[in-house]
């Protein structure tokens, strides 16, 4: 019997100084600064988070689930937390998106970046995961 190879997996590393300073430093310095804070949130709320690129974007998942992904657009950077709506308290309105996994915030200066709420959406997505 011929043996089997294992199906590979997206090359991950833990950050800071992961996979994911490519993409920052591709981008204009202001949105790399803003993709930067996102990043040290993300690290704060899932310190063991690995990260990945895919689809050409940076994703950060625990235990092999995604959690979030930051990606930089033509007018604004954004976290897409990945989580049924359900688990994403937002009573200020700030997450975007209308599908079933999904909501971004959209960040166009370091005001909009809203620390508490980020955190406690990630540590939800986090908690939502292990169910």
């Amino acid at each position: 019997m011929a043996a089997t190879k294992a199906a590979k997996k997206p090359a991950t590393k833990k950050t800071p100084g992961g996979v994911d300073d490519r993409y920052f430093a591709e981008q204009p310095a202001e949105k790399a600064a803003l993709l930067e804070k996102l990043r040290a949130l993300v690290n704060k709320a899932v310190p063991d988070a690995d990260v990945s690129i895919k689809w050409g974007v940076p994703f950060y998942q625990r235990n092999g689930k995604n959690v979030c992904s930051l990606a930089a657009f033509k007018d604004f950077v954004g976290i897409n937390f990945l989580a049924s709506p359900s688990v994403l308290v937002d009573p200020k309105k700030q997450l975007e998106g209308g599908g079933k996994t999904m909501r971004m915030l959209k960040v166009r200066s370091a005001s909009d970046i809203d620390s508490a709420s980020i955190l406690r959406w990630l540590k939800a997505v986090v908690a939502a995961n292990q169910d």
